[in-house]
């Protein structure tokens, strides 16, 4: 298994790879490549600059429950508490949010909490048992049980 998630690509054409990925994820401010994110099958939500999409989305994949958000709703750039108790509410086991275009990994109850930064600088791969963390095509592995 091999997740992408990616966030606030702006008006950075997309040109993945999505055979590389068993599902891939965008967190908003998608730009102009909302009909990529649709032929392609990319999950993705709205970001502030975004006119189209869902303001989240709860997605029951690979025995995990994943929520999306772009976190402008829950004022991620004042504090992640709004999106810590949405994410638990939700009952979330991976929160992936953007908004901040600053990358963010931690675990809070049980919860992976994951920002990927801003796309194509930073963005993050999640196999089995590693989250990694792609900045400036430096790697930053983190280790975990899926």
């Amino acid at each position: 298994m091999r997740l992408l998630v990616i966030s606030d690509s702006h008006h950075t054409p997309l040109d993945l790879d999505v055979s590389n990925y068993d599902a891939i994820f965008h967190c908003g401010d998608y730009g102009a490549s909302e009909s990529y994110l649709l032929k392609n099958n990319i999950n993705f939500v709205k970001g502030n600059c975004d006119s189209k999409g869902d303001s989240s989305l709860l997605l029951y994949q690979f025995g995990k429950r994943i929520f999306v958000t772009h976190g402008h709703i829950e004022n991620v750039k004042y504090g992640l508490d709004r999106l810590v108790y949405k994410a638990l509410e939700k009952k979330a086991d991976f929160c992936f949010f953007g908004h901040t275009h600053q990358v963010t990994c931690f675990q809070e109850e049980n919860v992976f909490f994951i920002n990927p930064g801003a796309y194509p600088e930073s963005y993050v791969e999640i196999t089995e048992d590693k989250i990694l963390i792609y900045k400036k095509k430096t790697v930053h592995p983190i280790s975990y049980r899926w």
